[in-house]
C-alpha cells in the first residue's frame, strides 16, 4: 500500500519527533505508519519545500524508515511516462533515483495560478487543459485525458473560482503534487484545503487532512488495514 505524506504531514511528524509541543497526535500516526504494511516514499516536492531547513535531518530519518529506498519520480517524468503508454503503472511514479539535493522544478508551470480564466468550472477546466498541454508540449487528443492533466486542470479551475481564498506561494506546489500522486497512492495525507478540493472533485477517497480527528482516523485506518489490497473508502 502506497501512502504519500505531504509537506504538512511530514513536517508535523518531524516536529513531534523533535519533541516540540502540540504535535502529539502526529506521533500516533507515526507509530501506525511504522506498524502497518505501507510504503511512504519521499518526493522532490519535499526537497523543494524543505529549503534545507532544520527539519531536513528528521525528514531523512522518517523516509528512510518508510520509503524502502524509493523516491517519487519528478513530476515531468511521471507525466511523460503516462503520455507514452496507457494505464496507471506504479513504476511510472516510483523509482530508485532521487535525493535530498534534487528539488522539484516547477518552472514549466510558472504563471499557472495567475491565469485570467473565464466562465464556468467546465469552461475553465478546458482552458487550463489547453494551456497545460501546450506549455508542456503534449500533442494529440490523448494528451487531454492524461491523469496528471485532468487532475491539475480541475484543481486549478476550482481554485480560480474561489475568490475569497488568499493566494499562497505554495499553492502551485500543492496542486502539482496532487496531480502527480493522486492517481497512484491509496492514501494521500495533506492539508485541509487540498483534502476538501479533491473531495469536491471526486478524488477524495483515501485523502486525510491534518485536522486532529482526521489524523487519528488515519492512524486507526492504518491499524485496521483499511487500505490493504487496494481497497478504499472516503
Amino acid at each position: 500500500m502506497i501512502v504519500y505524506l505531504d509537506q504538512n504531514y511530514a513536517s508535523r511528524i518531524a516536529k513531534h519527533l523533535l519533541g516540540l509541543p502540540h504535535h502529539a497526535h502526529f506521533g500516533v500516526v507515526w507509530e501506525a505508519l511504522q506498524a502497518a504494511n505501507v510504503l511512504a516514499p519521499p518526493s522532490p516536492f519535499h526537497v523543494l519545500e524543505l529549503h534545507g531547513g532544520y527539519l531536513a535531518p528528521v525528514f531523512e530519518r522518517i523516509f528512510a524508515a518508510l520509503g524502502d529506498g524509493l523516491w517519487v519520480r519528478p513530476w515531468q517524468e511521471v507525466l511523460y511516462r503516462q503520455y507514452r503508454r496507457d494505464g496507471i503503472w506504479l513504476e511510472d511514479c516510483l523509482g530508485r533515483e532521487g535525493g535530498w539535493d534534487r528539488p522539484a522544478d516547477l518552472a514549466p508551470l510558472w504563471g499557472l495560478m495567475d491565469l485570467e480564466l473565464e466562465g464556468t468550472f467546465v469552461a475553465r477546466t478546458a482552458q487550463v487543459t489547453e494551456i497545460v498541454t501546450r506549455w508542456l508540449g503534449l500533442k494529440g487528443p490523448r494528451a487531454r485525458t492524461l491523469p496528471f492533466v485532468q487532475v491539475l486542470a480541475r484543481l486549478v479551475a476550482l481554485h480560480s473560482l474561489e475568490a475569497t481564498r488568499r493566494p499562497r506561494l505554495s499553492d502551485l506546489v500543492d496542486l502539482v503534487m496532487a496531480a502527480t500522486l493522486r492517481p497512484y497512492v491509496s492514501v494521500l495525507a495533506t492539508d485541509r484545503y487540498l483534502k476538501e478540493a479533491l473531495t469536491r472533485l471526486g478524488y477524495g477517497q483515501g485523502v486525510y487532512s491534518g485536522r486532529r480527528r482526521e489524523v487519528l482516523r488515519l492512524a486507526a485506518d492504518l491499524a485496521r488495514g483499511a487500505w490493504e489490497g487496494g481497497s478504499s473508502r472516503d
